[in-house]
């Protein structure tokens, strides 16, 4: 249970529980960005100045309120602006082809759009009702925190899907409360600790990075890791920084570079298949600090199985995802739907489960057969669990892979591939890279294509992450004697070891 939090308040919208935070810290310093920072106080007062103009444009409980602002103080209060007023945020990543990001946008059904200057143009093509943070000072009248109930929806994301068609997943307020609840008590130790937010908003990583500390009292120190891919640089040399949240593909590039600083004593790491001759290499050049293997799909809200690093048992292969966080329950599945005993696909239950898809059902929210009443989600992921316990990730049952700990589904790059008018055929897979997967693609044409062509084609659909990073136009798909494309001359064709 959150500390300091009554049972009664377990339910309650994330504001109401920063709200009691900034009473008790009300000096001290809550959140900072380059330009300086705000203690608890002045954050609470900027809040409410940006609810203030949001419920002049009419925003209410339930209203649903896109963001598009750049990495800065008013990114953190924007979010605590929408929760004030029970209203539901949808964090758009700037980047995104404008299409997908229009998709979103229709999608979500959002009425409203709160942004900062460089993302002006953006925001005025979707023909939202408009709230632009830059120069906003001046509060109107005193707003109250709307009252919220468990099962409002507190925020929604896109995740891949099969089709290109990104799916809108809602996070209720009960499934944010149970993992930010027990966020706060593992991961932030004092009001000294210092987070770094340096990733889109987009990709829920970003909550763990802001809920748990301004629900206990520590701080956040925000990085525009959006415009820069090196910012990790920044991050290890601010000595205030005690806590970074990071992906696998991420923490390979901290591991390449001198690391010999002692203060930050706890990485999270997420989104990836980690390995634990990484975990090992980062350990030991951080002065032996705390790595912990979070694992967790977004349709569970953000993590809900957790493993820590020891360098001692965990040294070969992959580091385990380790065992569900309270509130949560996991079942390893056999195809048959039966409980497979030491290894099978990684089905989840419990507070964390979201409601489903904005869209409607899905094959992968289903009735619990091992507790009635209650959903069960699939992950498609493979997992075993050891003699000691822990559960191992393995694989996955489908075509989806991580890529710079986002989720791509192998058939949406396809699609957008396919969909261009003069490809004939197509064939997505990936390669281990630098301790990571990387996508590769081929495709045949009857028309002049260039490889150039087709990359701007999927550029203007595709987030960045999803374009293959090595791209071929050839003659025909090699095929095995199974009338399967033959994966291994594919790669050979491209360049890559067969992996």
């Amino acid at each position: 249970m959150l500390r300091g939090v009554s049972p009664a308040t377990q339910e309650a919208n994330l504001y109401t529980w920063f709200e009691k935070t900034m009473v008790r810290h009300n000096e001290r310093v809550a959140v900072s960005d380059e330009r300086g920072e705000l203690d608890y106080a002045s954050l609470g007062r900027r809040v409410s100045e940006i609810a203030s103009a949001l419920c002049a444009l009419g925003c209410v409980p339930g209203t649903r309120v896109c963001l598009a602002i750049g990495h800065g103080i008013d990114l953190v209060a924007s979010v605590l602006a929408v929760l004030k007023l029970g209203a539901t945020y949808i964090p758009l990543d700037t980047r995104n082809p404008i299409d997908r990001i229009g998709l979103i946008v229709s999608d979500s059904g959002a009425t409203m759009i709160v942004h900062s200057r460089e993302n002006a143009e953006l925001a005025s093509r979707f023909g939202l009702a408009e709230l632009a943070v830059d120069g906003l000072s001046r509060a109107g009248d005193a707003v109250p925190t709307a009252p919220v109930s468990p099962s409002d929806l507190a925020y929604v994301l896109y995740t891949s899907g099969t089709t290109g068609k990104p799916k809108g997943v809602g996070i209720t307020h009960a499934n944010l409360a149970n993992y930010v609840a027990w966020a706060r008590d593992r991961y932030i130790d004092s009001p000294d600790d210092r987070v770094a937010l340096y990733t889109t908003l987009a990709f829920d990583f970003t909550v763990t990075c802001l809920f748990p500390p301004l629900t206990a009292g520590a701080s956040i120190g925000v990085y525009d890791g959006v415009r820069d891919p090196m910012v990790i640089q920044r991050i290890l040399a601010d000595r205030r920084i005690t806590i970074v949240k990071i992906t696998p593909s991420y923490l390979y590039l901290l591991s390449r570079m001198h690391i010999g600083e002692r203060h930050i004593r706890r990485l999270i790491v997420g989104g990836e298949d980690l390995s634990s001759e990484l975990a090992a290499r980062v350990h030991s050049g951080l002065g032996g600090v705390e790595i912990i293997n979070e694992y967790g799909p977004t349709e569970a809200t953000v993590g809900c199985v957790t493993h820590t690093f020891d360098p001692e048992t965990d040294r070969y292969g992959s580091v385990p995802i380790g065992v569900p966080i309270p509130g949560m329950r996991v079942h390893l599945v056999a195809d048959d739907g039966t409980p497979a005993r030491d290894e099978g696909e990684l089905c989840l239950a419990g507070k964390g489960i979201a409601p489903g898809y904005l869209d409607g059902d899905s094959p992968a929210f289903t009735a619990n057969p091992f507790q009635v009443g209650t959903v069960l989600y699939r992950t498609g992921d493979i997992a075993r669990r050891t003699q000691a316990g822990n559960l191992v990730f393995v694989g996955r049952k489908d075509d989806q892979v991580k890529i710079r700990g986002n989720r791509v589904e192998l058939g949406e790059v396809s699609a957008a591939i396919l969909n261009h008018p003069m490809v004939v055929a197509a064939y997505v897979t990936t390669v281990r890279e630098h301790g990571s997967h990387a996508l590769v693609a081929v495709a045949t044409s009857g028309h002049d294509l260039t490889e150039a062509l087709l990359r701007k084609h999927l550029e203007q659909q595709l987030p960045a992450y999803a374009v293959p990073s090595s791209l071929k136009i050839i003659d025909a798909l090699p095929l095995t004697p199974n009338q399967k494309v033959d994966r291994a001359a594919v790669l050979t064709v491209l360049g890559k070891a067969q992996r």
